[in-house]
């Protein structure tokens, strides 16, 4: 409809519905404007609290995002100096927190023989382990997958338990991984 910026955000999580996973939804977009023929005339901004460590950020720039904006990150961020437990301007703050996402890009992209971000997105140079092929044929499109996995119907089964704990008030922390 003529517009050039898609936004993706799973900002507004809330209870009764699921997010969506921002590298498997960034992924599926960017195909499917690369086959409708409109991808070079859009820009996909993906708005996420998934977006935590440079390793993260250069999954959701490969699999073809423009931008991302870290709202989460951010939002610890100014919570930690509301509360004292760091020291400094917010602004200031956030500002190192970029700069240490941006030289850690680097760091990937270098390792890769890439010197720009734009070669970098969309150039999906990953391998998908543990997703089944119709995921990797819908979200992850070209990218090899030797070894097999979680189903659409896997993926949501785990993300409507992410979400019952999510809305529970008290609940033990659970080691990640």
């Amino acid at each position: 409809q003529g517009k050039t910026l898609l936004v993706i955000s799973d900002r507004k999580i809330r209870r009764g519905f699921l997010s969506a996973i921002a590298a498997m939804v960034t992924g599926a977009i960017h195909h499917h404007l690369i086959q409708v023929g409109l991808r070079t005339d859009a820009n996909i901004i993906v708005e996420t609290a998934l977006a935590r460590d440079a390793h993260q950020f250069a999954v959701i720039l490969g699999f073809g995002a423009t931008a991302i904006y870290p709202y989460l990150a951010y939002d610890v961020i100014n919570d930690l100096i509301a509360k004292g437990e760091l020291l400094g301007d917010p602004i200031h703050a956030q500002a190192n927190f970029r700069k240490g996402i941006e030289k850690g890009l680097l760091k990937v992209l270098s390792k890769m023989g890439i010197s720009t971000v734009a070669s970098y997105r969309g150039g999906q140079l990953f391998e998908a382990v543990g997703l089944s092929d119709e995921v990797v044929a819908k979200c992850f499109t070209g990218v090899p997958s030797r070894i097999k996995g979680a189903t659409f119907v896997d993926l949501e089964n785990d993300l409507k338990k992410l979400a019952e704990l999510a809305w529970k008030s008290r609940k033990p922390i659970e080691q990640g991984g």
